[in-house]
């Protein structure tokens, strides 16, 4: 090995070990972006329920054992602009007026086929905010779903390393 090799890839190494711990000291959870959504205990509960309504619990597990109103939650406030993070929670807002009005219960009290009724409901409603709202916790909810381990390892059976070895195989002719 050449010697100005060794002395450029141990001054590279020296850098990266002084810099590292300061990057490391801002991978904390003080120094995150605050949450812009804001949603208070009242329509977390209620954003669960339609993303329990959209993926229920059966035989696989659904949204809440899957966590994805965490997720849900996080898109929306990581990927929207603040002017669609309005419209997201004006939408929610508008979820329980509906239910209330429709049925005389709120959406997390409503049955089965209410919340699916409603949920179709709103995918067409002329109400913007209602329909962006729709739109996007649905189709965050099923990128959720859809790369959870869960469904990854159990439906799409993916392997992490496929093409396993086996050294000795014969070979037919």
């Amino acid at each position: 090995m050449k010697r100005r090799e060794v002395f450029s890839s141990l001054t590279l190494g020296i850098v990266g070990a002084v810099s590292l711990p300061s990057w490391a000291n801002n991978w904390t959870a003080k120094n995150l972006k605050p949450d812009s959504l804001e949603l208070n205990t009242s329509e977390e509960d209620l954003l669960e329920a339609i993303c329990e309504a959209i993926i229920p619990e059966t035989d696989t597990p659904g949204s809440r054992t899957l966590q994805i109103p965490k997720f849900v939650k996080l898109m929306v406030t990581d990927m929207h602009k603040v002017a669609d993070q309005d419209k997201f929670k004006k939408g929610l807002a508008k979820v329980n007026e509906l239910s209330i009005s429709l049925f005389g219960k709120s959406f997390e009290g409503s049955n089965t086929q209410q919340k699916l009724h409603l949920l179709q409901g709103f995918g067409m409603s002329s109400d913007e905010n209602l329909r962006f709202f729709m739109d996007a916790t649905k189709r965050y909810a099923v990128r959720a779903y859809t790369t959870s381990e869960y469904y990854q390892v159990n439906i799409e059976k993916f392997e992490f390393a496929p093409a396993r070895y086996h050294g000795c195989v014969p070979l037919n002719q």
